[in-house]
């Protein structure tokens, strides 16, 4: 699969830099949602010397809050660009994410502080997502499922430098965590890091993965353009090289009776509402509960470390796999065994941490199915048409934050009622509950 997306023919030659270069910001706008679970353990650590009453169910608001923000207001990028140029509002968007995360530098002892900012680099994250992932899907016309997918391979990746910077800069030494009593889990105890050097280097971790977003997104900065509307109409209803019309034009030749363009509203548009939610849950399973579940059984900081940067590069490749699929196989297919597989493999990691191989294993595998983000793009244009597709894609976008606040419930508010099998068989019923609506409403067609 990734030799065959590094072909470039499958994408026109003349986008290939827009394309990359968008990747790039992908991954950089998704630093701080993907790695802050990672790094979790450590910043409790931190703040717990200046507020000992902070817990870790508190904590576990962060990863959520910050992933309900990039989506939840994703789709006022939509509305803005009607009145800003959106090369402004990607400039604007992305100094302002690297500026909150060098403030935490000075502020992120402070649980309060620490909650704004991680809410304010959500927003941020979620209107430069939305850009990119539009100009992705424009740029890759007859392939925007491969095109996706290589946006999803960068954007994937992302969740590596939480494990780098905990491995590499905060706790290179492997210092195992201490035990301590706690009122909000089943199990009645939680770990916290008390070596002075793995808590005094929390604080610069911000400022590294900082300058490592700004240097991802400068580049795009003086080469990412949207064209004006009466030329990108011009474009999409023009002929490429091989004489092929846009695929949205071409689908609707080809299936008049079972293709319209719908409302967001409409029951396909609810039912990849609902297949968002799902995708909001394993991802923040296989990038923020795999650390904190694993070290209940498995006593290896450095192993957990090591295989939280193997799992975000599997997840990635994953995310090329679905998007070269989106281009070939049916839409309504790939959402219905994706789902059904995340369904079986999310219960599983609780029997999987008998093992730390099989548990790397497994989490590897659910971290491939949140790839499934990459084919919401083009079913969003394919369905729906390319009239406001950055309004109609950030309301879909949405679901991810039902899907935070639900998991969200579970791991903090109601961890302490439930034993661990029964809490990640309900994290995986968001999952199981869109099957039946994705078999009725979902359009049998591809691009």
């Amino acid at each position: 699969t990734l030799l065959y997306t590094i072909k470039f023919e499958v994408i026109m030659s003349r986008n290939k830099l827009i394309i990359f270069l968008c990747s790039l910001g992908g991954h950089a706008v998704n630093i701080i949602p993907f790695s802050y679970g990672i790094l979790l353990p450590y910043i409790f650590s931190y703040i717990r010397q200046y507020d000992p009453a902070i817990t870790l169910s508190d904590m576990h608001i962060h990863a959520p809050l910050c992933l309900a923000m990039a989506t939840g207001t994703a789709w006022t990028f939509g509305i803005f660009q009607k009145y800003v140029r959106p090369q402004i509002l990607h400039v604007v968007n992305g100094v302002l994410l690297c500026t909150w995360m060098v403030l935490l530098y000075f502020v992120g002892w402070n649980f309060y502080a620490l909650t704004a900012i991680i809410a304010c680099c959500g927003f941020h994250s979620g209107q430069l997502h939305v850009y990119f992932s539009q100009r992705v899907t424009e740029e890759g016309r007859n392939h925007p499922g491969t095109a996706n997918g290589l946006y999803g391979f960068f954007f994937g990746l992302a969740g590596m430098w939480g494990n780098i910077m905990g491995g590499t800069f905060i706790n290179p030494d492997s210092v195992k965590p201490q035990l301590i009593k706690s009122n909000t889990t089943a199990s009645g105890f939680s770990y916290i890091f008390e070596d002075p050097c793995v808590l005094q280097s929390v604080p610069r971790n911000w400022v590294i993965l900082a300058v490592i977003s700004f240097i991802l997104l400068f580049p795009g900065f003086f080469v990412i353009a949207k064209k004006n509307e009466e030329e990108e109409r011009k474009r999409l209803l023009s002929v490429d090289e091989e004489g092929v019309t846009d695929y949205h034009e071409k689908s609707y030749e080809e299936h008049p009776a079972e293709f319209n363009e719908m409302s967001i509203f409409s029951p396909t548009g609810l039912t990849l509402f609902l297949i968002t939610i799902g995708i909001g849950v394993s991802s923040m399973c296989a990038f923020d509960l795999f650390k904190d579940y694993g070290l209940k059984v498995i006593d290896d900081d450095y192993f957990l470390n090591v295989a939280g940067i193997v799992i975000p590069f599997v997840g990635a490749v994953g995310r090329i796999m679905w998007g070269s699929l989106g281009d070939k196989i049916t839409f309504k297919k790939l959402f219905i065994s994706g789902n059904t597989l995340t369904f079986l493999v999310q219960s599983m990691m609780y029997v999987s941490r008998k093992n730390k191989y099989y548990y790397v294993f497994n989490t590897a595998v659910l971290s491939v199915m949140p790839g499934m983000m990459t084919l919401l793009p083009p079913a969003v244009k394919l369905f729906m048409g390319t009239q406001n597709i950055a309004l109609k894609y950030g309301i879909v976008l949405t679901g991810e934050v039902i899907g935070c606040v639900f998991y969200l419930t579970l791991t903090s508010f109601l961890r302490k009622f439930l034993n661990d099998l029964f809490l990640v068989i309900l994290l995986g019923a968001p999952a199981a509950l869109s099957l039946i609506p994705t078999l009725i409403f979902i359009p049998n067609i591809t691009p």
